[in-house]
C-alpha cells in the first residue's frame, strides 16, 4: 500500500476516532519514511489529540511551532541528550526543510549529546576487572595443575 493510500486511510480512522489505529498506521510509514517532516507532525498531532504530550513532543520536535509543554514532556522522558536524539530515530543529520527554530533546536541538541559521549570515565573498575579476570584465570589454572598432578599420580600408581 502506497504512502498516500495509508495517509488516507489514517484520515478516515481519525474521523471515526480510531486513533490507536492511525498511530500504528503512521508508525508503519515513520520506519520507512524516518526524515518525512510531514509524517512526524501528523504524528505529533495524533499523539496531541490523545493526550501523550512526551510522543507529541517527540514526534513535533522538529516542527518550527513545537509547544514548549510537549517539548518539555520529551525532555523529563527523555533526560540524556544521546537518548533524546536516538529517540527521534533520524537518518540524516540534520534532516532536510527544518525551519530556523527547528534546525537550532535539533542542532542544540545534537551537540549536547556530542559532549555528553565525550565525558571522560574516571572510574577504575576496567583495571579492577582486569585484576578480579587474572586472579580467577590463575586459580582456575591452578587447580586444573592440581588434578592433572593427581590423575598421573593415581594411575601411575594403580599401574606399577
Amino acid at each position: 500500500m502506497g504512502k498516500s493510500e495509508v495517509l488516507a486511510r489514517v484520515a478516515t480512522d481519525l474521523e471515526r476516532g480510531h486513533t490507536h489505529l492511525a498511530q500504528q498506521r503512521l508508525a508503519s510509514l515513520a520506519v520507512n519514511h524516518p526524515d518525512d517532516l510531514d509524517l512526524r507532525l501528523r504524528r505529533a498531532a495524533v499523539y496531541r489529540r490523545v493526550g501523550d504530550w512526551t510522543q507529541a513532543g517527540r514526534w513535533g520536535f522538529l516542527a518550527e511551532d513545537a509547544p514548549e509543554a510537549e517539548l518539555a514532556a520529551f525532555e523529563r522522558a527523555y533526560p540524556s541528550p544521546v537518548a533524546r536524539l536516538g529517540a527521534l530515530r533520524l537518518t540524516r543529520e540534520p534532516p532536510r526543510g527544518l525551519g530556523p527554530r527547528a534546525l537550532d533546536r535539533y542542532l542544540g541538541l545534537a551537540e549536547r549529546a556530542r559532549a555528553e559521549r565525550r565525558v571522560p570515565q574516571d572510574d577504575d573498575s576496567g583495571l579492577l576487572t582486569c585484576f578480579v579476570v587474572t586472579g580467577g584465570l590463575l586459580l582456575v589454572a591452578l587447580l586444573l595443575g592440581v588434578g592433572l598432578w593427581t590423575s598421573v599420580a593415581f594411575v601411575l600408581g594403580k599401574v606399577f
